[in-house]
C-alpha cells in the first residue's frame, strides 16, 4: 500500500475515533515515507488527542518543517484549496492547538499569524477564536477583538467580545454581546458567576452544558470579579 493511502486511513480512524488504528496507519505511512508532512501531522494528532503534548509538539514541528520545504515561495496568500500549502497550514493549526493546552500564548499567536500569511480566511475561520483568545491573553484587546470579529458568530465568541469590551471601558457594547451570546447559551452565565463554587461535571450529557463548560474551563481567570458581576446583571436583566 502507498504511503498516501495509509495517511488517508489514518485521517478516516481519527474522524470515527478509532485513534489506536489511526496511530497505525500514519506509522506505517512513515514507514514508507519518513518525510511525509501530513503523516507527520497526523500522528501528531493522535497525540493531541491522546493528551501526550511533548511528542505532539515534536511532531508537528517535524511537519512544518517537512512541509515548508514544498511551499511556493512566490505564491503566499493562496489558502487551503492550494494541495502544496495544505499540510503546512495544518501544521501550524494543529502546533498552534497544542501550544495552546501548554498555555504558550504567543507561539499560538505567532503560529496562526503565519497560518494567516498563507490563507487570510483562516481554514475557513476556523483559526479566528483561537488566535483572539491567544491575542487576548498576550494583552492585546484591539487585535484579540478584530480576531474575533472574523469568526464564528457562536455565544463563546459573544461571551470573549465582550468580556473585550468590558476590559475596554465600553460597557454598553459589552451588554450588547452579552445579550446575544446569553441567547444562544445561557449556561455559560452560572458557570462563569460561581466557578469554582459550582464546578463543571466532565463528561456531561448535555451538549450546552459541556460546550459552557469547555469554555468556562478555557477562560475563567479571565474574568475578573468585575465582569463577573456585570454578566450576572445582563443575566439577571433578562431572567436567565
Amino acid at each position: 500500500m502507498l504511503a498516501q493511502e495509509e495517511e488517508q486511513l489514518g485521517w478516516k480512524n481519527i474522524a470515527s475515533g478509532h485513534l489506536e488504528h489511526a496511530e497505525s496507519h500514519f506509522r506505517r505511512a512513515l514507514e514508507l515515507d519518513p518525510f511525509r508532512a501530513d503523516a507527520l501531522n497526523g500522528l501528531g494528532t493522535v497525540y493531541l488527542e491522546w493528551g501526550e503534548l511533548a511528542q505532539a509538539l515534536e511532531l508537528f514541528q517535524m511537519a512544518i518543517a517537512q512541509a515548508e520545504l514544498g511551499l511556493p515561495r512566490k505564491k503566499r496568500h493562496t489558502g487551503w484549496e492550494d494541495e502544496s500549502v495544505r499540510p503546512y497550514l495544518r501544521g501550524l493549526h494543529h502546533l498552534a492547538m497544542t501550544l495552546s493546552r501548554l498555555e504558550y500564548w504567543d507561539g499560538v499567536r505567532e503560529a496562526l499569524e503565519e497560518l494567516l500569511a498563507w490563507d487570510p480566511a483562516g481554514m475557513g475561520g476556523a483559526v479566528f477564536s483561537l488566535l483572539g483568545h491567544a491575542l487576548h491573553r498576550c494583552g492585546k484587546l484591539p487585535e484579540a477583538l478584530h480576531a474575533y470579529r472574523e469568526a464564528s458568530e457562536s455565544a463563546e465568541v459573544q461571551y470573549s467580545i465582550g468580556l473585550i469590551y468590558f476590559e475596554s471601558n465600553r460597557a454598553k457594547e459589552a451588554e450588547k454581546a452579552w445579550r446575544r451570546a446569553i441567547g444562544q447559551l445561557p449556561d455559560v452565565v452560572p458557570l462563569v458567576r460561581y466557578y469554582p463554587v459550582v464546578q463543571p461535571i466532565n463528561g456531561a450529557s448535555d451538549s450546552d452544558f459541556g460546550r459552557a463548560a469547555r469554555y468556562v474551563g478555557l477562560q475563567r481567570d479571565l474574568w475578573t470579579d468585575g465582569a463577573r458581576e456585570a454578566l450576572g446583571r445582563v443575566a439577571d436583566s433578562l431572567g436567565a
